[in-house]
């Protein structure tokens, strides 16, 4: 939804006031460089109160602190595979499913930290005017909002599994 504000606002600042805006370089209107400013800071803004938030919360923390650190990639991927699709398998530790679980539903906040990384691109794309930005800053923002709906939806996923399966819980 960003996006196309972004790129419409871009294309409307260049016609009526950037002049000389190359393809690396541009000159933006004053409103588009305030803009920018403005946007830069609220993103930082955002990923730090986030940061700061996951941190006292001991959410950074807990998955720092995780049983499935010391599992392989392959191994983490069946068990991620397995909580996704709601189908555990039978010859697998019970307690490593909850946990791979309780993570997908704990990790919420990386929305956050994400939301304000997707805030400070588009401030960079009106601070830097130009083409470039445009399409770097437009490829940064798609990545934000493809992880955001990834970390949402596998939240969600977690929170059936741990739902639907509360024996395993149990054990």
């Amino acid at each position: 939804m960003l996006l196309p504000a972004v790129v419409g606002a871009l294309a409307v600042g260049v016609a009526m006031g950037g002049q000389n805006t190359g393809i690396f370089d541009g000159d933006p209107p004053g409103w588009a460089s305030n803009l920018g400013l403005v946007l830069v800071i609220l993103g930082v803004v955002i990923e730090v109160a986030a940061i700061l938030w996951g941190v006292r919360t001991g959410r950074y923390r807990a998955t720092r602190q995780s049983p499935l650190l010391t599992l392989s990639w392959s191994d983490r991927r069946r068990l991620e595979r397995q909580v996704r699709r709601g189908t555990p398998e039978a010859d697998q530790d019970p307690a490593l499913l909850v946990e791979t679980a309780r993570q997908f539903a704990g990790q919420r906040w990386f929305v956050v930290l994400a939301a304000g990384l997707a805030v400070t691109s588009v401030g960079q794309i009106f601070v830097g005017f130009a083409p470039f930005h445009l399409m770097i800053g437009g490829l940064l923002l798609v990545i934000w909002v493809v992880l955001i709906v990834s970390v949402l939806r596998n939240a969600r996923r977690g929170e059936a599994f741990l739902r639907d399966h509360p024996d395993l819980a149990a054990e």
